[in-house]
């Protein structure tokens, strides 16, 4: 499961990284960068990512890909003989 970092003080917002520690490492950097190293009085947060971020394209079956391909290969077919 994915870890972000929010700051409420200045609505940043991490990108997803694998473990607790290195969000916890980027609340630090950015309470270095962004806050003077305090921690901001409105919070902030380490918590699992709610939104699961999809690794590459979905999957496609071998069978949903040929059906495809074939009703695509009859769309162009009836396509060309109705403009004839």
């Amino acid at each position: 499961m994915g870890y972000r970092y929010e700051c409420r003080a200045c609505r940043g917002e991490s990108t997803k990284v694998d473990s607790r520690e290195e969000a916890e490492q980027v609340q630090q950097l950015h309470r270095a960068v962004e806050h003077g190293g305090l921690a901001p009085t409105q919070g902030d947060i380490v918590r699992p990512s709610r939104i699961p971020v999809p690794q590459g394209a979905p999957p496609v079956s071998p069978g949903r890909a040929l059906a495809l391909l074939g009703l695509l290969t009859a769309a162009l077919l009836i396509a060309r003989l109705l403009s004839q």
